[in-house]
Order: C-alpha cells, then structure tokens, then sequence
C-alpha cells in the first residue's frame, strides 16, 4: 500500500482529517507548493476518491486544508455534499444536493438531541 492510498483507508475509516499542505507537498515528492504540484495533488486526491477544502488546495505550505473520504457514510458524505452545494452553479435547477444535505443535518440533529435526552439534558443544541 503507498502513502496515498495509505491516507484513502485512513479517511474511509475516521471519515475526515486535517492537513498542512505542506504534508501534502512532501507525499507527493515534492519541496514547494508551486500550482503545478498543486494540480498535481488535487489528482491524486482525486484518484483516490478523497475530497478537499477549500475546494481550490491553497500554495501556502503553511495552511491547513480538510480532507474527507468521499466513500465514507458518515462526516465524509456530509462535506461531499457540502463541497458539491459550494461548486453548483446557481442557476442549476436541480435541488437533489440541498434535499440530500438537509435530510443527513435533519437525521444528525435528531440524533444529537436523542442521545442528549438519554443522557439527561434538556435535548437543545443551545441554552437560551
């Protein structure tokens, strides 16, 4: 297993990371964070089924990015919708990726505020 496939099962198992890109610069072999490593990277992200935000990697080595697998059920779906709704035109017509996000946010809150009703709070995200 290489390093970048290495990072793909991380991801599909914890479902999302955050990274310096300098971390990223250095598995692809690479001293400086030029646009053509960059491009470079965001392949093979790409080529492992891993996303990315901000939806454009960043040349500062200093940043930090988060990266998610998209083949993970849980947080991972959540971003992917996420970075799809960021990328869509706003002129697309279809409403499939704001239904999908909506009902995952409507399922996690419930489960939230279940969990927080066994534990024994009140079940509010927040304190008035």
């Amino acid at each position: 297993m290489n390093e970048w496939e290495s990072l793909a099962h991380r991801l599909r198992w914890a479902g999302h990371e955050a990274r310096d890109v300098e971390n990223l610069v250095r598995l692809a072999g690479a001293q400086k964070a030029g646009a053509r490593v960059i491009e470079r990277i965001e392949q093979k992200l790409a080529e492992h089924n891993i996303g990315h935000l901000p939806t454009k990697l960043p040349t500062d080595s200093t940043r930090r990015v988060l990266l998610y697998s998209k083949d993970h059920n849980g947080v991972g779906y959540l971003l992917s919708l996420v970075h799809e709704l960021a990328l869509q035109d706003p002129a697309d017509e279809r409403n499939t990726t704001v239904h999908n996000l909506d009902h995952v946010l409507k399922e996690a809150t419930s489960l939230k505020l279940n969990a927080d009703r066994r534990a024994g709070g009140e079940g509010r995200p927040w304190k008035l």
